[in-house]
């Protein structure tokens, strides 16, 4: 799912430069995002496991845990703030967008997040039935564990499904009506909606 990720980010952000469309640059590059966000979850992991029982960690490796969220978070806000200034500057110079091709390359993205949407969907579903079952026969209750990475990572997906969305509804419209300036707009609010989101 990283490599697929990777690979339509590539696609967008290349396609949105070439086709002129910064909805579809927002989309592909909170795209990166997405795949920064799993390589901190897969690195937290690794990295949790590896110290698991190592004694400097008084309280356990938990908080590596909380602190690769925080990290991905960061990296969402960056990223967000390069795109809201391009944004700004598309506004208020509109660029020739080919809508046809850009329209085409943004229902690719919105297939590939929700695809990733549901994996990642069921694999953190099946994570807590699987780990209720387990306490329910040491400790005899149910006890939910919250695992953020892999929450975050679901939430990062859903989000990115939405900016594909934004994309292609502006594409379409700008297309239809050649509002040309509604490109920028919708990637001006897909980024809010995400941060926000966070």
């Amino acid at each position: 799912m990283l490599l697929l990720t990777v690979t339509t980010m590539v696609v967008e952000i290349v396609a949105g430069t070439i086709y002129g469309s910064m909805a579809l640059l927002a989309d592909g590059w909170h795209m990166g995002t997405h795949a920064a966000a799993f390589c901190i979850t897969l690195f937290a992991y690794r990295y949790a496991k590896k110290h698991e029982n190592n004694d400097r960690f008084s309280f356990g490796t938990g908080k590596v845990s909380v602190l690769g969220g925080y990290t991905s978070a960061i990296a969402l806000g960056i990223v967000a703030l390069m795109m809201i200034v391009e944004s700004v500057h598309r506004l208020f110079n509109p660029q020739p967008i080919h809508f046809n091709e850009a329209i085409i390359v943004a229902f690719i993205g919105l297939a590939v997040n929700v695809a990733s949407m549901f994996l990642l969907g069921d694999h953190h579903h099946h994570d807590h039935h699987h780990h209720d079952h387990g306490h329910s026969h040491e400790h005899g209750h149910a006890h939910h564990h919250h695992d953020h990475n892999l929450r975050a990572a679901y939430l990062h997906v859903l989000a990115d499904a939405l900016t594909s969305v934004l994309a292609i509804g502006a594409l379409i419209l700008g297309k239809l009506y050649g509002w040309n300036w509604l490109d920028a707009l919708w990637g001006l609010l897909a980024l809010w909606l995400l941060v926000n989101g966070r």
